[in-house]
């Protein structure tokens, strides 16, 4: 966990290092969830998150992105494996509809057995969101 938070960490002094010349290019953040309750089963779940990051600067397309983020899921009924919340810590490169990064998620455990424990871990990733509306597309 340690050598983690010191990467991220030193990974923030360049960038701040190397920004200080000029201004951030955004304070970008998103979030997304979802409620869903099951009818006539009892079942109500949820999951989701919130994400605020800072843009450091942006050449030929590419984004330097830094964030924090807190996350949940939780669901009524069987609940043991699923149920928890945590914050995280990252970086990522982002450019267009593509994300690549790396970051360290502290999930608290929120199931009968385990309630409370606290699982840490890094992660290295690739995601994407592209949305679109066909009535523009096939004007």
């Amino acid at each position: 966990m340690k050598q983690w938070m010191v990467g991220i960490l030193v990974l923030g002094a360049v960038v701040l290092h190397a920004g200080a010349a000029r201004a951030i290019e955004g304070l970008s953040g998103s979030t997304w969830g979802t409620v869903i309750e099951n009818i006539g089963h009892e079942h109500f779940q949820t999951l989701g998150n919130l994400n605020q990051g800072i843009d450091w600067f942006e050449k030929d397309g590419y984004r330097l992105n830094t964030y924090v983020e807190l996350r949940w899921r939780y669901q009524s009924t069987d609940g043991q494996f699923f149920n928890a919340y945590g914050p995280a810590l990252g970086a990522a490169v982002k450019k267009g509809p593509l994300r690549l990064g790396a970051e360290y998620y502290w999930e608290r455990d929120q199931s009968s057995n385990n309630a409370g424990n606290l699982d840490d871990r890094a992660l290295v990733f690739v995601d994407w969101y592209y949305d679109w509306d066909l009535m523009k597309i096939f004007k």
